[in-house]
Protein backbone atom coordinates (compact mmCIF):
# COMPACT_ATOMS: atom_id res chain seq x y z
CA UNK A 1 0.00 0.00 0.00
CA UNK A 2 1.86 3.24 -0.96
CA UNK A 3 1.67 5.33 2.33
CA UNK A 4 0.25 9.32 2.10
CA UNK A 5 4.19 10.62 2.02
CA UNK A 6 4.46 8.73 -1.17
CA UNK A 7 1.74 9.74 -3.03
CA UNK A 8 2.31 13.70 -1.89
CA UNK A 9 5.79 13.02 -3.46
CA UNK A 10 4.82 11.23 -6.27
CA UNK A 11 2.11 14.35 -7.11
CA UNK A 12 4.69 16.58 -6.44
CA UNK A 13 7.15 15.19 -8.62
CA UNK A 14 4.60 14.97 -11.62
CA UNK A 15 3.38 18.73 -10.96
CA UNK A 16 7.14 19.61 -11.18
CA UNK A 17 7.87 18.13 -14.32
CA UNK A 18 5.26 19.65 -15.91
CA UNK A 19 5.85 22.77 -14.77
CA UNK A 20 9.70 22.21 -15.70
CA UNK A 21 8.39 21.26 -19.50
CA UNK A 22 6.15 24.44 -19.67
CA UNK A 23 8.90 26.98 -18.50
CA UNK A 24 11.51 25.07 -20.80
CA UNK A 25 8.89 26.21 -23.94
CA UNK A 26 8.39 29.62 -22.48
CA UNK A 27 11.98 30.45 -22.24
CA UNK A 28 13.05 29.42 -25.51
CA UNK A 29 9.94 31.17 -27.17
CA UNK A 30 11.03 34.21 -25.22
CA UNK A 31 14.47 33.52 -26.18
CA UNK A 32 13.98 33.22 -29.46
CA UNK A 33 11.35 36.35 -29.47
CA UNK A 34 14.97 38.50 -28.28
CA UNK A 35 16.87 37.57 -30.64
CA UNK A 36 14.53 38.36 -33.39
CA UNK A 37 14.71 41.89 -32.25
CA UNK A 38 17.48 42.10 -32.38
CA UNK A 39 19.36 41.12 -28.80
CA UNK A 40 20.72 38.18 -29.63
CA UNK A 41 23.08 36.12 -26.85
CA UNK A 42 20.76 37.32 -23.64
CA UNK A 43 19.75 35.18 -21.00
CA UNK A 44 16.95 34.29 -19.55
CA UNK A 45 16.35 32.21 -16.43
CA UNK A 46 12.75 31.60 -14.32
CA UNK A 47 12.10 29.75 -11.08
CA UNK A 48 10.51 26.46 -10.50
CA UNK A 49 7.10 26.76 -8.56
CA UNK A 50 7.56 25.37 -5.55
CA UNK A 51 11.03 23.72 -6.11
CA UNK A 52 14.42 24.88 -5.95
CA UNK A 53 15.03 25.12 -9.06
CA UNK A 54 15.51 27.30 -12.30
CA UNK A 55 15.56 27.02 -16.12
CA UNK A 56 17.93 29.09 -18.09
CA UNK A 57 19.32 29.04 -21.41
CA UNK A 58 23.18 26.99 -21.74
CA UNK A 59 25.77 28.50 -23.75
CA UNK A 60 24.48 28.04 -27.45
CA UNK A 61 24.06 29.85 -30.64
CA UNK A 62 20.46 31.64 -30.74
CA UNK A 63 19.63 28.73 -33.87
CA UNK A 64 19.66 26.17 -31.18
CA UNK A 65 17.11 27.75 -28.97
CA UNK A 66 14.87 24.84 -28.63
CA UNK A 67 13.19 23.85 -25.43
CA UNK A 68 14.93 20.18 -24.60
CA UNK A 69 18.34 22.71 -25.05
CA UNK A 70 17.07 24.97 -21.79
CA UNK A 71 18.91 23.62 -18.94
CA UNK A 72 17.47 22.82 -15.01
CA UNK A 73 19.08 24.16 -12.34
CA UNK A 74 19.56 24.05 -8.88
CA UNK A 75 19.78 27.67 -6.55
CA UNK A 76 22.82 26.00 -5.85
CA UNK A 77 24.35 26.89 -9.63
CA UNK A 78 24.18 23.00 -10.64
CA UNK A 79 23.00 21.29 -13.58
CA UNK A 80 20.23 18.60 -12.78
CA UNK A 81 21.49 15.58 -14.18
CA UNK A 82 19.18 13.32 -15.73
CA UNK A 83 17.18 15.86 -17.47
CA UNK A 84 16.94 16.96 -21.11
CA UNK A 85 20.01 19.34 -21.51
CA UNK A 86 22.07 18.15 -18.72
CA UNK A 87 25.14 17.69 -20.90
CA UNK A 88 25.28 21.67 -22.38
CA UNK A 89 27.45 24.54 -21.15
CA UNK A 90 26.47 26.47 -18.02
CA UNK A 91 26.33 30.29 -18.41
CA UNK A 92 29.05 31.59 -16.75
CA UNK A 93 27.33 33.57 -14.15
CA UNK A 94 24.98 30.71 -13.56
CA UNK A 95 25.66 30.89 -9.84
CA UNK A 96 24.86 34.64 -9.91
CA UNK A 97 21.14 33.99 -11.51
CA UNK A 98 21.12 31.34 -8.78
CA UNK A 99 21.72 33.60 -6.06
CA UNK A 100 19.33 36.36 -7.13
CA UNK A 101 16.69 34.07 -8.08
CA UNK A 102 17.27 32.74 -4.37
CA UNK A 103 17.50 35.67 -2.72
CA UNK A 104 15.69 38.65 -4.19
CA UNK A 105 12.82 37.35 -4.28
CA UNK A 106 12.09 37.43 -8.08
CA UNK A 107 10.67 34.86 -10.62
CA UNK A 108 12.54 35.19 -13.84
CA UNK A 109 15.58 37.36 -14.36
CA UNK A 110 17.21 38.36 -17.74
CA UNK A 111 20.79 39.30 -18.76
CA UNK A 112 21.55 41.52 -21.50
CA UNK A 113 25.28 41.08 -22.53
CA UNK A 114 25.06 43.24 -25.85
CA UNK A 115 23.36 45.96 -27.34
CA UNK A 116 22.68 49.83 -25.39
CA UNK A 117 22.00 49.22 -22.25
CA UNK A 118 25.49 46.67 -22.14
CA UNK A 119 27.30 49.69 -24.22
CA UNK A 120 26.62 51.67 -20.94
CA UNK A 121 27.27 48.86 -18.54
CA UNK A 122 30.56 48.59 -20.34
CA UNK A 123 31.29 52.64 -19.84
CA UNK A 124 30.61 52.08 -16.57
CA UNK A 125 27.63 55.08 -16.82
CA UNK A 126 24.32 54.94 -15.49
CA UNK A 127 21.85 55.22 -17.93
CA UNK A 128 20.16 58.82 -17.42
CA UNK A 129 16.53 59.15 -17.02
CA UNK A 130 15.51 61.50 -20.37
CA UNK A 131 12.06 60.21 -20.84
CA UNK A 132 8.54 59.75 -19.05
CA UNK A 133 9.12 55.85 -20.16
CA UNK A 134 12.50 55.77 -18.22
CA UNK A 135 10.78 57.52 -15.26
CA UNK A 136 7.14 55.38 -15.11
CA UNK A 137 9.07 51.92 -15.69
CA UNK A 138 12.83 52.45 -13.35
CA UNK A 139 11.85 55.71 -11.19
CA UNK A 140 14.79 57.38 -12.28
CA UNK A 141 18.50 56.53 -13.78
CA UNK A 142 19.30 53.04 -14.34
CA UNK A 143 21.94 52.61 -11.61
CA UNK A 144 25.52 51.12 -12.39
CA UNK A 145 27.61 48.96 -9.78
CA UNK A 146 31.14 47.91 -9.97
CA UNK A 147 32.16 45.08 -11.97
CA UNK A 148 32.42 42.36 -14.02
CA UNK A 149 33.15 40.47 -10.38
CA UNK A 150 30.32 40.88 -8.20
CA UNK A 151 28.41 39.44 -5.31
CA UNK A 152 24.34 38.38 -5.36
CA UNK A 153 24.32 40.41 -2.65
CA UNK A 154 25.93 43.52 -4.22
CA UNK A 155 23.16 43.26 -6.83
CA UNK A 156 20.53 42.82 -4.50
CA UNK A 157 21.19 45.73 -2.29
CA UNK A 158 21.21 47.95 -5.09
CA UNK A 159 18.46 47.05 -7.00
CA UNK A 160 16.93 47.36 -3.34
CA UNK A 161 17.96 50.57 -3.05
CA UNK A 162 17.39 51.69 -6.43
CA UNK A 163 14.03 50.50 -6.11
CA UNK A 164 13.56 49.38 -9.64
CA UNK A 165 13.80 46.37 -11.60
CA UNK A 166 17.18 46.91 -13.69
CA UNK A 167 20.73 47.32 -13.03
CA UNK A 168 23.72 48.06 -14.76
CA UNK A 169 27.12 46.04 -14.19
CA UNK A 170 30.49 47.15 -15.08
CA UNK A 171 31.79 45.15 -17.83
CA UNK A 172 29.18 42.72 -17.33
CA UNK A 173 25.79 44.14 -18.39
CA UNK A 174 21.99 44.50 -17.80
CA UNK A 175 19.77 42.79 -14.95
CA UNK A 176 16.20 43.05 -15.38
CA UNK A 177 14.16 41.48 -12.30
CA UNK A 178 10.65 40.67 -12.50
CA UNK A 179 7.95 37.81 -11.09
CA UNK A 180 7.25 36.43 -14.64
CA UNK A 181 9.75 35.52 -17.46
CA UNK A 182 7.25 37.86 -19.15
CA UNK A 183 7.84 40.99 -17.46
CA UNK A 184 11.64 40.44 -17.44
CA UNK A 185 11.57 40.08 -21.01
CA UNK A 186 9.22 42.87 -21.72
CA UNK A 187 11.23 44.96 -18.98
CA UNK A 188 14.81 43.96 -20.84
CA UNK A 189 13.36 45.62 -24.37
CA UNK A 190 12.09 48.97 -22.80
CA UNK A 191 15.62 49.18 -20.75
CA UNK A 192 17.09 48.51 -24.31
CA UNK A 193 14.91 51.17 -26.00
CA UNK A 194 15.67 53.72 -23.27
CA UNK A 195 19.54 53.08 -23.24
CA UNK A 196 19.36 53.69 -27.09
CA UNK A 197 17.49 57.07 -26.87
CA UNK A 198 19.91 58.11 -23.96
CA UNK A 199 23.03 57.26 -27.01
CA UNK A 200 21.25 59.14 -29.05
CA UNK A 201 20.69 62.49 -26.79
CA UNK A 202 23.36 62.55 -25.48
CA UNK A 203 23.38 66.10 -25.01
CA UNK A 204 20.19 66.31 -23.48
CA UNK A 205 19.40 67.01 -19.51
CA UNK A 206 18.27 64.52 -17.31
CA UNK A 207 14.32 64.99 -16.02
CA UNK A 208 13.71 66.93 -13.10
CA UNK A 209 13.73 65.43 -9.92
CA UNK A 210 10.41 66.34 -8.88
CA UNK A 211 9.07 65.18 -11.98
CA UNK A 212 10.34 61.73 -11.99
CA UNK A 213 9.08 60.92 -9.01
CA UNK A 214 5.21 62.64 -9.86
CA UNK A 215 5.83 59.75 -13.13
CA UNK A 216 6.97 57.00 -11.22
CA UNK A 217 4.70 57.60 -8.23
CA UNK A 218 1.43 57.40 -10.55
CA UNK A 219 2.70 54.38 -12.76
CA UNK A 220 2.96 52.33 -9.55
CA UNK A 221 -0.23 53.67 -7.83
CA UNK A 222 -1.74 52.74 -11.62
CA UNK A 223 0.14 49.04 -11.59
CA UNK A 224 -0.78 48.89 -7.80
CA UNK A 225 -4.44 49.21 -8.90
CA UNK A 226 -4.34 46.94 -11.68
CA UNK A 227 -2.80 44.33 -9.40
CA UNK A 228 -5.25 44.76 -6.47
CA UNK A 229 -7.79 44.24 -9.26
CA UNK A 230 -6.66 40.90 -10.28
CA UNK A 231 -6.75 39.51 -7.10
Amino acid sequence: MVSKDDAERYVNGVKTEVAVARIRERVASLLVDLAGRGLASTTLSERVPDADLFVTRPVLADDELAPENMMVVSLDGLSVPGTPGDDGLLPDDVELYAAILKDAGAVALVHLEAGHAAAWAARGAAIPCLTAQAAREFGGAVPVIAGPDVSAPAVIDSLREADAPAILVAGLGALCVAASAREAVRLAQVLEGVARTASLASEAEPLEADLIADLSGRARARRSTITDGRR
